[in-house]
C-alpha cells in the first residue's frame, strides 16, 4: 500500500513538473594577479567537486571553465573564453529537458554597468546582455544564475526572467571592491552549516541567506564599512532583495531550488506517503503562485489579490500540516 501511494505521488509530481538531474556550468574568470587567480580557481574547483561528492551529480552534468593558469586543478574542463562558454551553454540547452534545473555560476572580477556588466574573461568578455541571449533557449527549464563577481549588481536586472533565480554579490555596479560573498556562498554549498531548516539539504535560498549573513559578520567583526550587499531576484521583476524570506515575492523559487535532483528528491525522501503528498501539493501551489505573479499586470487588481490570498493561505496550511507531520515523526508518533 505504501509503495503504491508513493508511486501515485511521484507520478503526480512528474505530471506537474518533476525535475531531472541538475546541469551545472561554473565559469571562473581572469584573476589578473596570482592571488586572485588561485582564489578564483580554488572556489570553482571546490564547487565543482561538491557537485559530485555532496550532490551526487554525474560528471557529464558538471562543467568548469577557467583560465589556463589553473588547468591543473581537478574538474577543470577548459578555458573560460566567450566561445567556450557559449558552446557549453548550448550543450546544456540541448541536454536539459523541460522542467530540468540549470545552474550557472560566475566567479571573478566584475566591471561595466547595466547591460554591459561583465566578468573579466580570457579574450573578449561576455556582457550580461550576451548571457541573457545565451540563456534564452532555456525558457522551458528552471534556471539559476549566480554572479559572484564584484560589481555584479547591475547584471541582475538584465538576467531576470520568469522562472529564473538570479543572485548577485553586490547591489549595483558601484560596489566594485573585492567581494567576500562569493567565498561564503561556495562555503554554503561545500560545508555544513547552511541547512537552516535541518532537512538535510541546502536550497539556493539557504545558501544565499547563509552567505549574506556571513558577509555582514565579516565586515562587522573587522570594524569595516560593508561595501557589498548581495541581492536575489526570482519573481521575474528585475528587482532584487537583500533579505528574501521564501514566503512571498523573492525567495519562493530559490527556496525550492536544490542541486541533488530537485523536487523529486524531496518527495522520494519522504518515507510517509501522506508527507510526500503534502510536499507535492506545496510544490504545485508554489508553482501556481509564481505563475500568478508573472501575470499580475494582466489581471484586475482585485482578482489578483483574491487569488494570491487563496494560494498563500493554502500554502500556509500545507506548510503547517507538513511541520506537524514531521514533528510527529521525530517524536516517534509517525503515521502508520
Amino acid at each position: 500500500m505504501r509503495r503504491a501511494a508513493m508511486a501515485i505521488v511521484l507520478s503526480l509530481l512528474s505530471a506537474t513538473g518533476a525535475r531531472a538531474q541538475t546541469q551545472v556550468l561554473i565559469v571562473s574568470g581572469l584573476g589578473g594577479a596570482p592571488r586572485y587567480t588561485q582564489e578564483f580557481g580554488d572556489l570553482a574547483q571546490r564547487l565543482a567537486g561538491a557537485m559530485h561528492s555532496r550532490f551526487g551529480l554525474a560528471d557529464s552534468n558538471v562543467t568548469w571553465l577557467g583560465e589556463r593558469a589553473v588547468a591543473g586543478l581537478p574538474h577543470y574542463a577548459g578555458e573560460s573564453t566567450g566561445p567556450n562558454i557559449e558552446a557549453a551553454l548550448g550543450k546544456v540547452a540541448s541536454k536539459a529537458r523541460p522542467g530540468a534545473e540549470v545552474l550557472l555560476v560566475l566567479i571573478g572580477h566584475g566591471s561595466g554597468s547595466g547591460a554591459e556588466s561583465k566578468v573579466s574573461l580570457p579574450g573578449p568578455d561576455l556582457t550580461a546582455q550576451d548571457l541573457a541571449r545565451l540563456l534564452a533557449p532555456l525558457s522551458g527549464q528552471r534556471v539559476a544564475v549566480v554572479d559572484l563577481a564584484s560589481a555584479s549588481g547591475d547584471a541582475l536586472g538584465v538576467l531576470s526572467a520568469p522562472g529564473r533565480v538570479v543572485i548577485a554579490a553586490t547591489k549595483s555596479s558601484f560596489e566594485r571592491n573585492e567581494s567576500q560573498f562569493g567565498g561564503f556562498f561556495v562555503d554554503a554549498l561545500t560545508k555544513d552549516g547552511a541547512d537552516t531548516d535541518k532537512d538535510g539539504r541546502v536550497s539556493l535560498l539557504e545558501a544565499f541567506q547563509y552567505a549574506a549573513h556571513e558577509t555582514e559578520r565579516y565586515y562587522a567583526d573587522g570594524n569595516r564599512i560593508q561595501s557589498e550587499h548581495a541581492q536575489l531576484d526570482d519573481d521575474g521583476d528585475g528587482k532584487g532583495t537583500g533579505a528574501p524570506d521564501g514566503r512571498a515575492g523573492d525567495g519562493l523559487l530559490a527556496r525550492r531550488f536544490f542541486l541533488d535532483g530537485g523536487e523529486r528528491a524531496v518527495v522520494a525522501a519522504a518515507n510517509d506517503p501522506k508527507l510526500a503528498a503534502l510536499y507535492a501539493r506545496r510544490f504545485s501551489l508554489t508553482d501556481s503562485v509564481q505563475a500568478l505573479m508573472t501575470r499580475k499586470e494582466k489581471l484586475p487588481a482585485a482578482s489578483y489579490e483574491q487569488e494570491l490570498e487563496r494560494l498563500l493561505v493554502a500554502l500556509s496550511r500545507t506548510g503547517h500540516e507538513i511541520r506537524a507531520l514531521e514533528g510527529s515523526a521525530k517524536s516517534g508518533g509517525g503515521a502508520s
